[in-house]
């Protein structure tokens, strides 16, 4: 994880995080439906969007900011 944070910086790596659990609850839907009865897709779609909109939004400012790195 240091590896990670240290090559892409904390930013990159806790949107990948957020779009990673928004996937991961996206594709656990019909285990949780069958289980539980919650119903997780469009939960899960939206915390993936919302981690999506969150890095280009990061890549953007850090394009026109003149900063290359930031950790």
């Amino acid at each position: 994880m240091k590896k990670l944070v240290l090559k892409f910086g904390r930013y990159n790596v806790a949107t990948f995080i957020l779009m990673g659990i928004g996937l991961i609850l996206f594709l656990l839907t019909p285990l949780l439906i069958w289980l539980f009865d919650i119903d997780s897709d469009i939960i899960g779609l939206l915390i993936f969007i919302i981690g999506l909109v969150l890095w280009i939004v990061g890549l953007l400012v850090r394009k026109f900011s003149g900063n290359k790195r930031v950790i």
